[in-house]
């Protein structure tokens, strides 16, 4: 790996987005990776967009893809893959739910020859979990278990942001879901590419409410389950991932 794309979709977070590009900015990968930003404005209503200019101003380094239209986060992230020229890309959301400086523990599994496909998990033990509702977790545990069934996968974290994919194979992928179905959506048709080496590596976790700015509702986690089944028995291969 010799450079990184983050794609940060942002759809008002005008309390978090600056911060959240400052510390990334700031982050040093390891190996001497080489760093790409992009970010997403999913058509925030709020004062998302003028933080991001006011970034762009001040420490400028950044692709920055203003849409005219709210996609929702897969959207905004099939938006941004288009531009990564990375070897690899991350998602990193736009609050401060996880910590970018964590980047790093995905990096190396890749670094090391060990992994194709590297998962952040909020679950393995040594991760660091502040505040999480029960229901939340119970939900969480729920998806991931039925992703393990029908993906015939080992992972203890579908639903994580932090989700590290070679750029070359995250292109293939015929991906639809526009809002949080992009979770188990991507997850499905990665795991439809025999041969791919996955690993997991703990992560912090800091979760927000829906008074804080949570958009993730009970719907969603509907939706996901969903799209569990739909793209995980009932879209072939030649639906998931472009051949040739």
């Amino acid at each position: 790996m010799k450079k990184l794309s983050i794609i940060i979709p942002v759809f008002n977070e005008e309390n978090t987005i600056f911060e959240v590009l400052k510390i990334v900015q700031e982050l040093t990968l390891i190996n001497e990776v080489e760093k790409e930003i992009v970010v997403v404005n999913d058509c925030s209503t709020d004062g998302s967009k003028s933080e991001i200019e006011r970034f762009q101003r001040e420490y400028s380094n950044l692709v920055f893809v203003d849409q005219l239209l709210n996609e929702g986060k897969g959207g905004a992230i099939h938006n941004g893959v288009r531009y990564a020229t990375g070897d690899y890309v991350i998602i990193q959301d736009a609050d401060l739910e996880l910590n970018p400086e964590e980047i790093n523990r995905l990096i190396e599994p890749v670094i090391k020859g060990n992994a194709d496909v590297v998962y952040g998990s909020r679950f393995l033990k040594s991760s660091k979990i502040e505040g999480q509702g029960y229901l939340s977790k119970l939900a969480n545990s729920f998806l991931t278990t039925l992703s393990n069934l029908v993906f015939r996968i080992e992972i203890t974290d579908m639903e994580t942001c932090y989700k590290l994919i070679p750029t070359s194979v995250f292109k293939t992928l015929i991906l639809q879901e526009k809002r949080f179905g992009f979770e188990p959506e991507v997850t499905a048709k990665l795991a439809k590419i025999r041969g791919l080496k996955w690993k997991e590596v703990p992560i912090s976790y800091f979760p927000r409410n829906t008074v804080q700015g949570k958009k993730i509702g009970w719907k969603d986690g509907v939706r996901a389950a969903h799209c569990i089944i739909k793209y995980g028995w009932l879209t072939p291969k030649k639906r998931s991932v472009k051949q040739g």
